[in-house]
């Protein structure tokens, strides 16, 4: 920092290189999305509220600028969920703050008191069991290309991992033994272990004495053509292509299909196997049961609609008379409480 820096700028720089890496541990994708947000609400007070980003300080951080952000945020077709994500992002920093200062510890409070809009319920897309088996068998495996490619695939739906996660992962993270595992590095840099299927586990070690039989437990578990680690981006085309592959001979294969539906695949097939909701929320390292019963909602609105279908079919819907038109009963009935 220079010596003209503002207060703001020394307190975000703070916030972004210590307080949310080292300290809180958040994630690469999560310290991204806070930067975005910021850099919108920046953008914004120099283009409409006249305030240059050299001359930000702490006390143009007011509640009034960053209310006014959010309904231009969702002008501009930000969702009630992007917006509530961006106002995370603003409190997160203004607690940090007040820490830190304390001389703008009312209007950073203000912030802290921005109410979050309610967001519409989120439906889960997920893909059905004979969907999944047909994107994550579809890989040939005599190549080591495509046998690289049904790992990844299948690891990603049966840890229920996030993508990131298995992306990180090590060969030492992966046990092929009675019961199987991978540790997977998630959320706040916390470990977590998962049980894997031993059809997968012998997948994962057929793949690694095949090809990688000198490899270090601190090697990557998943790679990309060139031996290095994989990212995200890598993995997307992947399943990207062999979607593609399916659709060409099944129109009806669902379009749109992204890394995050493997996991959302798993907790509703885990859901519908009958596993007790404790036990998805610990697999997929929710911090907080609330998350996973998003899960349990979807599964309700299934059922409700199969019930629904079946139910059309044998009871009937009647046409009941309206009561309330018919002026001679209302007026019995109204008599009879005079009486």
């Amino acid at each position: 920092m220079t010596a003209n820096s503002t207060d703001f700028a020394v307190l975000l720089t703070k916030y972004f290189s210590d307080y949310l890496p080292l300290q809180r541990g958040y994630s690469e994708n999560t310290i991204a999305s806070y930067s975005t947000s910021f850099k919108l609400l920046l953008n914004y007070a120099n283009q409409h509220e006249k305030i240059r980003i050299q001359k930000f300080r702490t006390a143009d951080f007011s509640r009034t600028l960053i209310i006014n952000f959010l309904a231009w945020h969702r002008e501009n077709g930000a969702s009630s969920s992007s917006a509530n994500q961006r106002l995370a992002a603003f409190k997160s920093f203004a607690a940090f703050a007040m820490l830190e200062d304390i001389r703008n510890i009312a209007s950073l409070q203000e912030v802290l008191n921005i109410k979050m809009k309610r967001a519409p319920s989120r439906n889960i897309e997920y893909l059905s069991s004979e969907n999944m088996a047909k994107i994550i068998n579809r890989p040939d495996i005599n190549t080591f290309n495509s046998f690289r490619h049904r790992v990844i695939l299948t690891l990603l739906y049966d840890s229920g991992c996030r993508v990131q996660e298995l992306c990180k992962a090590k060969i030492g993270d992966f046990n092929h033994g009675k019961i199987s595992t991978i540790r997977l590095l998630g959320k706040g840099n916390k470990y977590r272990t998962v049980v894997i299927s031993d059809n997968t586990a012998s997948l994962v070690s057929s793949y690694l004495n095949r090809y990688f039989p000198n490899a270090l437990k601190t090697d990557y578990l998943i790679t990309n053509r060139h031996h290095q680690q994989m990212h995200c981006d890598g993995v997307s085309y992947i399943i990207e292509k062999y979607a593609n592959e399916i659709r060409r001979n099944d129109p009806a294969f669902p379009q749109n299909i992204h890394c995050h539906m493997f996991r959302h695949s798993k907790a509703m097939h885990m859901l519908e196997a009958g596993i007790n909701l404790i036990y998805i929320r610990d697999f997929l390292g929710h911090s907080d049961i609330s998350t996973t019963m998003i899960y349990l909602r979807a599964d309700n609105r299934l059922k409700a609609e199969a019930i629904n279908k079946v139910t059309e079919k044998i009871v009937t819907q009647e046409n009941f008379q309206d009561w309330s038109k018919d002026k001679d009963l209302m007026e019995y009935l109204s008599a009879l409480g005079r009486k």
